[in-house]
């Protein structure tokens, strides 16, 4: 999750300083361990209340003072650097570049087309630790796709299960920790 955030701010990098700014608070915002949706959410908010109003010079100083902490902390990553001009301006650093790739090349997109069907599927998985990442991109996916959570690795819904969700786990190489189920008859899950 952290990696999707991470990319979302190199790229907001490439647009204005305005953009930039209404970013980093969206993420400031929307509080510790939320997910792209949530700071979605919150960026176009922002965006919304920037048309409308202004925000006071009280305001703006304490945006700008969250802001250069942000970008301290990316410049002691060495994602970002100054370009050298006298007036302080940041670039994307070849480190930053490459964690953009690096990124982009991780982990497929958390949203697939949600298809609802009469049929009860479970979806029940146990991915090893060391791939963590993928495992939380797995739970993203299926709570995205509408299904419940029954137990951490135990969820169940009346999605159809996109053909392109199956190929991207089978490149992620962690199709052989899933089992997918569907119910035809339901027995005593008809209370679900």
């Amino acid at each position: 999750m952290k990696g999707e955030i991470l990319l979302k701010v190199l790229e907001i990098l490439k647009t204005g300083v305005e953009s930039q700014v209404d970013f980093f608070e969206a993420i400031l915002a929307s509080g510790y361990g939320a997910g792209m949706g949530r700071i979605d959410y919150e960026y176009n908010k922002i965006q919304r209340v920037r048309e409308v109003e202004k925000y006071n010079e009280r305001e703006l100083k304490e945006r700008k003072k969250r802001l250069r902490v942000f970008i301290s902390k990316m410049k002691h990553d060495g994602l970002i650097e100054n370009t050298g001009s006298s007036n302080e301006k940041i670039k994307i650093s070849e480190k930053g570049k490459e964690k953009i790739k690096e990124l982009k090349s991780r982990l497929p997109d958390r949203r697939y087309k949600k298809e609802d069907q009469d049929q009860l599927v479970i979806i029940s998985f146990d991915i090893p630790e060391k791939l963590r990442r993928k495992r939380n991109w797995l739970r993203e996916v299926i709570r995205n796709l509408g299904f419940s959570m029954i137990h951490q690795s135990v969820w169940f819904g009346k999605t159809k299960i996109p053909e392109s969700f199956i190929n991207d786990m089978n490149e992620l190489k962690i199709l052989e920790y899933v089992e997918i189920f569907e119910i035809s008859k339901t027995g005593t899950l008809k209370k679900l």
